[in-house]
């Protein structure tokens, strides 16, 4: 009878799936819960980080410091694609690994009777802060469009996008840098699109920067987290319906609004990953310039791609 039992209860363990390691826990650092961020927060939410054995904690953290907290160990990846290349421009030890969105999200918007960007002369716009991804493609913009930031157009910084929102809907403000979903609401509202940015240049605004020594030491963290991001991206492109419901439940808007949203954004994320080398150096030589950086910035000094281009080949 004793050996039966025992019998019986081997059979149950090896017929029981085999034990999985404890996921690793990896500190992933985002500025502001934006749609920019849309692959990796809903990625996490379908378990992609998990099924590599990631435990993916997503922090919000200001953008500013995310770079710092990459080299001091406090964080494994931050999302803040511009202040990672900046802070690689300069010569600090971190890297660019991968990418999320190739264009700016951005949209310049106007109250109606601005009918073009030129009739931005003496008025004001609005962006977020001095230095900021809205600052300095703001200033980029009116100097295509032969204005002069400071001079002939004022460039007022309110401290968030809700806010520049806020200053347009209040007149204190003729325009403003809108990212989703701020830029359909003013949309509803009657505001003019003037420009999408997507339109004049490429610029990544979110992505996956990481330290140069958890990339020596930790390439297989890495790698997962490469691979989970890629499958996000890949979801959001090829599930509209589920995407989209998603946009309504975590951002709180109505389903036909949550549609524009989806719609406005799939043209801004990656398709793999990666992204051009022409958008790269464009996007590092307004880095240089805001800098005051005189010697050009070698791509490699900010960029490392070497683990997501083995990552893309599984796919």
């Amino acid at each position: 009878m004793r050996n039966r039992c025992v019998l019986i209860l081997l059979i149950a363990l090896l017929s029981m799936p085999p034990l999985s390691a404890a996921a690793e826990p990896v500190r992933f650092a985002y500025p502001a819960k934006s749609l920019n961020y849309l692959p990796l927060i809903l990625g996490k939410h379908k378990g992609f980080y998990q099924g590599e054995g990631i435990d993916l904690e997503l922090i919000q953290v200001a953008s500013m410091i995310s770079a710092t907290a990459l080299m001091t160990g406090d964080l494994e990846f931050s999302g803040a694609q511009a202040q990672v290349m900046a802070a690689a421009a300069k010569g600090l030890p971190v890297k660019v690994v991968g990418f999320i969105t190739v264009k700016p999200s951005f949209w310049l918007m106007s109250k109606p009777e601005v009918g073009s960007i030129t009739d931005l002369k003496g008025k004001i716009v609005g962006t977020t802060a001095i230095g900021s991804s809205t600052d300095t493609l703001a200033r980029y913009l009116l100097k295509k469009n032969g204005l002069v930031p400071d001079k002939e157009v004022t460039l007022f910084a309110t401290g968030t996008t809700a806010n520049i929102l806020a200053a347009m809907k209040g007149g204190s403000v003729d325009a403003g840098m809108l990212s989703p979903p701020f830029h359909a609401v003013a949309k509803i509202l009657g505001f003019r699109i003037l420009a999408y940015l997507g339109d004049y240049v490429e610029q990544s605004l979110s992505g996956i920067g990481t330290s140069e020594k958890l990339l020596r030491e930790r390439p297989e963290t890495v790698k997962k987290v490469l691979r989970a991001t890629l499958k996000g991206l890949r979801y959001v492109r090829q599930n509209r319906e589920e995407s989209a419901a998603y946009i309504a439940k975590e951002w709180k808007v109505d389903r036909p609004l949550a549609e524009e949203l989806y719609l406005s954004m799939v043209p801004v994320f990656s398709l793999d990953g990666s992204m051009g080398e022409k958008g790269i150096r464009e996007t590092l030589e307004r880095e240089r310039e805001k800098l005051e950086i005189k010697e050009e910035i070698p791509v490699t000094r900010v960029v490392d791609l070497r683990l997501l281009k083995q990552v893309q080949k599984e796919f």
